[in-house]
């Protein structure tokens, strides 16, 4: 068999799709070890054990949060971007479910690429707000309000049963 070279963004990747494909609490080291061929082992050159795996996932998730949010905000304004937005945030819950149950994710101490990400995200909300008016401490205080409001109705959804993977098109 040949060697398999391994690489931080490599093992990401695969965590990702382990966790697509399985949820967050099926993310093991050796479920990505088997998805990269590899004995559990070789992963250890690499990452901090599960933990390090855990934040590499939730760091990789909220940059794949941000951009679908980012992307769904480009060419809107106002109210049409809110809209825009919080249709993506569920789109990617409904999508991705696995990488969802990271995006709230505490940063570990001294773990700047997590951090970095979350402020990446709230930052696309900021810069609406911030169009639509609003002064910086204003509209820091609305991204955080909107981000934990679309969060929590998304968490309550799932967990009432209620939502419906086929509508993406659900207004809130």
């Amino acid at each position: 068999m040949a060697r398999v070279r391994l690489s931080v963004l490599g093992i990401t990747r695969s965590a990702i799709a382990v966790v697509d494909r399985n949820g967050f609490d099926g993310l093991s080291l050796t479920a990505v070890a088997t998805d990269l061929e590899v004995g559990p082992s070789a992963l250890y050159s690499h990452i901090e054990g599960l933990e390090g795996l855990r934040c590499l996932v939730a760091t990789a998730a909220t940059r794949n949060l941000t951009e679908a949010v980012r992307d769904a905000a480009l060419g809107t304004a106002g109210a049409e971007a809110l809209t825009s937005m919080g249709l993506a945030y569920r789109r990617f819950f409904l999508e991705r479910p696995g990488q969802f149950a990271t995006i709230l994710r505490a940063p570990a101490k001294g773990d700047a690429e997590l951090a970095s990400a979350n402020a990446a995200l709230l930052s696309v909300f900021v810069l609406v707000f911030r169009a639509m008016g609003l002064d910086e401490n204003e509209a820091r205080l609305a991204a955080r309000s909107t981000r934990s409001a679309l969060h929590g109705f998304l968490v309550l959804e799932h967990h009432s049963g209620t939502h419906d993977a086929h509508d993406a098109e659900y207004r809130y």
